[in-house]
């Protein structure tokens, strides 16, 4: 570090001692108390010399310049004199330090000293002591102990990056070692209304140091009814703005779990059958910290007589280990403790029951539970405080109310359903968390250390309340009713949004996508923003780490909308709706895609400004009943703002997007492939199938999909209504079921009868396409159907409506069939009729179409995804 210009009338510049501490001592405007601030320093009894600096900064009174000029000369070896132009407090701090750190290179920590504080004779020897003897500590730190205004504040304990991001438990009047200035940290001097010393000592923990708090610095606090940071506090919230600007990452939605973890785990997860506590914010977290249950009994009487220095984490957990490796394997644990931590905020308890069915699918439902009989509870979460108060009643009404009736006190009982295999080989499902819980709070009740209850310990006061509260700091920057305890620490992480997970090809996408993120090292993650159950089988199981649904009664994909943009209903929701919990769902992950989640665009601007990369994927139009172009590619043009990429399903629709305004650089294309990969021996089949196709058999066509108005379903009706009055060689298979109900049109009787339940299997899927000859798809608009990519990889002709990008991928007579929107019916009949009678052009089509997907996966299909992705993060870390 660079020497000051020393003024000519700087005094004393080079002192004969080789002091140990410099003290700095910064002056505007306190020219009579100042006396006192160098007597303290003065008499300090220390066995090494400490050399004070004085700074005028500009101070307008003359008696400033006097009394520093009388103690420099007076006290020529101990005291250096320097004059600068006001710069304010920061540039006052930083001159001392610059000055000292040159002048004298055996100084080994820099103290800041205001000029109307004090110090105790004992002061400096009590903090070089305590850093020589922490090598490990950046700083140390007082208690706060006031004279003028008496109060005596209690910052003991550990020291708390996390507690720190709200607020300021370090003093400047602190004693700071050289390498912290070494590493290029100095006091910002863009703060000049206050918390100049709040923002160094972030800035330092940033840069790898630490604090330590000792009980007896000696340092005196002079305290004011007005005063500068009475001042400051007037203008807090736009000074902390500036501090959330300056330290993005440590104010983060990660940054504050990643420190959440590490300092102050917000659970204590009790596991009954293993007789111990973990203690964590993310149960999975390989630094999850494990006790014996006596040991946490310990910790937690301690911080109940001496909460302000101790940290026990707020929110207990009774629960058994059998039942969180259950959650993890329906990759349900992370989304259901965030789901019952928000709920704490109606109750003192939340209960989960855990049951299975048949189908896989997972779900979940809640209600009150007061006054139900026999709570099965596999967990049961209790909210922060709700045991230090049960401990405390005298009366034990409330345990034994418990015992008696689980569900006498009001709690939220929440009921998950999940697949039977999760259920195969676990000896029955624990359900007594809550009698459990109950015999706990017994043995506490009957502890000797209950007694100490009812005494005070310190004759300071408690000074740091965040420390009984430390789950609400990661809440700070959503203001959600709970932080998502996810820490992502290494890799990287995906969010998938969708409003439900059917048999939809927007899912499918989603499925794919993420698989081949997965293989490309991103950890995928499913969020379900509306429904309140989902497919899950063992392929979405397999593919994404976690599912979690958003469980927010307030939110509606599309629901009342008081707005439009370019005729599509803008929700409600997106612009004025309580947004904290989706938010918070979401800030933690690196990206996040929308795959047709409507109002949930209007969070995206939020997370983008976390830090998290937003990518809107698009796929289709959807007709009003005029047939006018509506739906989820308008909303995303009305948020794209919001979003860092857009990802259409075809060529076709991302010309689209850049001619409605969204910018090129904006546009990824994530062009559609086939939605699953063949079983082993299909191709074999295939080929076989293909090539012995008798000119005497019948026509084989399928419909596969979604029995809704959207695919044309009344067409289809009436296409398989004239091949039968034409007599005409077919033979059809309908699949699939109604999703959009209230869409659905009345299937007849004689048509009801053809179909078949829709296939979720890849080998279900693979089996349909190769018995087929033609696909039919009549829909009135589309993307780029899944399906049909499906059927052409297979040899399947696919006969489809010119909706969408179908064009793009189907070419009329080279392989397969584009019906029109104005004659479908008599135009798919003519395809039929010709297709049955000429079995070289079937073979011919056929083989074309298979031709033409060879090569068409989703691993290249996403791979410019990822490319844009990594990039992004590329620049984002050069700017740190």
């Amino acid at each position: 570090m660079q020497q000051s210009p020393l003024r000519p009338r700087d005094l004393n510049p080079t002192p004969v001692s080789a002091p140990r501490i410099a003290v700095v001592v910064p002056i505007f405007r306190h020219s009579v108390l100042l006396a006192e601030a160098i007597e303290s320093v003065l008499a300090q009894r220390a066995g090494f010399p400490i050399q004070l600096i004085l700074v005028n900064d500009g101070c307008p009174h003359q008696e400033t310049d006097l009394v520093c000029r009388e103690y420099a000369l007076s006290y020529p070896e101990r005291i250096t004199y320097l004059r600068k132009p006001n710069g304010g407090l920061s540039d006052a701090r930083n001159h001392g330090i610059r000055h000292a750190l040159a002048a004298w290179p055996s100084v080994d920590a820099i103290y800041m000293l205001d000029a109307d504080n004090r110090l105790r004779p004992d002061a400096m020897a009590n903090a070089m002591a305590a850093l020589d003897a922490h090598p490990d500590a950046g700083w140390i730190y007082p208690n706060i102990d006031m004279f003028g205004l008496t109060w005596a504040g209690d910052y003991g304990g550990d020291y708390s990056l996390l507690i720190h991001t709200v607020m300021n438990i370090c003093e400047a009047g602190s004693l700071i070692r050289r390498q912290v200035f070494d590493a290029g940290v100095c006091f910002d001097t863009s703060f000049k209304s206050g918390f100049e010393d709040w923002d160094f000592f972030l800035t330092a923990a940033e840069a790898g140091f630490r604090g330590r708090n000792i009980d007896n610095f000696g340092f005196l606090y002079r305290k004011r009814a007005e005063s500068m940071l009475a001042d400051s506090e007037r203008d807090a919230d736009a000074i902390r703005s500036e501090m959330r600007k300056k330290h993005k990452r440590l104010f983060s939605p990660r940054g504050l779990l990643e420190l959440e973890q590490e300092e102050a785990p917000r659970y204590a997860i009790f596991l009954a059958d293993r007789g111990e506590v973990l203690l964590t914010v993310d149960p999975d977290a390989a630094d999850a910290r494990r006790l014996p249950a006596a040991e946490f009994e310990q910790l937690w009487w301690r911080t109940q007589t001496d909460n302000s220095q101790h940290h026990m984490p707020p929110i207990l957990v009774m629960t058994h280990s059998a039942v969180l490796e259950q959650l993890r394997d329906a990759r349900l644990l992370h989304g259901v403790l965030w789901t019952m931590e928000r709920r704490l905020s109606r109750h003192c308890f939340t209960a989960l029951e855990i049951e299975p069915r048949e189908a896989e699918r997972i779900g979940w439902s809640e209600h009150e539970a007061q006054g139900t009989a026999g709570l099965n509870a596999a967990m049961l979460m209790v909210r922060p405080g709700t045991l230090a108060a049960i401990v405390r009643d005298s009366s034990i009404a409330w345990a034994t109310g418990i015992a008696s009736s689980p569900c006498a006190m009001p709690a939220t009982l929440m009921r998950l359903q999940l697949p039977e295999a999760l259920f195969s080989g676990r000896d029955g499902l624990y359900t007594s968390a809550a009698h459990d819980f109950v015999a706990m709070t017994a043995r506490f009740h009957a502890s000797a250390h209950r007694a100490a209850l009812n005494h005070s310990w310190d004759w300071r006061n408690a000074d740091i309340p965040w420390r009984a509260r430390t789950q609400e700091i990661s809440r700070v920057p959503t203001k959600a009713d709970a932080a998502y305890p996810r820490v992502a620490g290494g890799g990287r992480d995906i969010g998938f949004v969708l409003p439900l997970v059917e048999f939809g090809g927007v899912e499918r996408v989603a499925l794919n996508t993420a698989r081949a993120m997965k293989s490309a090292g991103w950890r995928p993650h499913l969020f379900v923003l509306e429904a309140q159950s989902c497919q899950f089988s063992a392929e979405w199981r397999e593919t994404f780490e976690s599912v979690t649904f958003l469980a927010d009664a307030n939110f509606s994909t599309w629901g009342p909308a008081n707005s439009n943009y370019l005729g599509t209903d803008v929700p409600d929701w997106s612009r004025f709706g309580d947004q904290r919990h989706a938010t918070a769902m979401l800030a933690w992950l690196d990206a996040v895609v929308n795959f047709h989640g409507g109002a949930i665009s209007g969070v995206m601007g939020r997370l983008k400004r976390f830090g998290v990369k937003t990518a809107l994927s698009l796929h289709l139009s959807d007709q009003s009943p005029f047939r006018r172009l509506v739906g989820n590619t308008y909303l995303g043009l009305a948020f794209e703002h919001a979003y860092d990429l857009v990802l259409p399903c075809s060529e076709q629709l991302g010309d689209w997007c850049h001619g409605m305004g969204i910018p090129a650089d904006k546009i990824v294309p994530l062009l559609n492939a086939p939605s699953f990969d063949l079983p082993e021996g299909a191709l074999a089949r295939i080929e076989a199938r293909r090539a012995l196709r008798s000119p005497q058999d019948p026509l084989r066509v399928i419909y596969l999909g979604r029995l809704d108005h959207q695919k044309g379903v009344e067409r289809l009706i009436s296409i398989v209504e004239a091949a039968g009055a034409a007599r005409l060689p077919v033979e059809w298979r309908l699949i699939g079921k109604a999703v959009l109900g209230d869409n659905a049109p009345e299937i007849p009787p004689h048509i009801a009868g053809l179909l078949e339940p829709p296939l979720t299997t890849p080998e279900g899927l693979a089996d349909a396409f190769e018995w087929a000859d033609v696909f039919i798809l009549p829909s009135y608009y589309e993307g780029l159907p899944l399906t049909i990519l499906e059927a052409m990889r297979s040899g399947v002709i696919p006969m489809a409506t010119d909706a969408g990008a179908v064009t793009e991928v189907v070419r009329q007579g080279e392989n397969g069939v584009v019906l029109s929107q104005d004659d479908t019916v008599a135009e798919a009949l003519s395809a039929l009729t010709r297709l049955a009678g000429d079995p070289d052009l079937v073979q011919r089509l056929s083989a074309r179409a298979r031709q033409d997907m060879h090569g068409r996966d989703w691993d290249g299909a996403v791979e410019p995804l990822i490319e844009r992705l990594e990039i992004m993060q590329a620049a984002d870390r050069r700017k740190k």
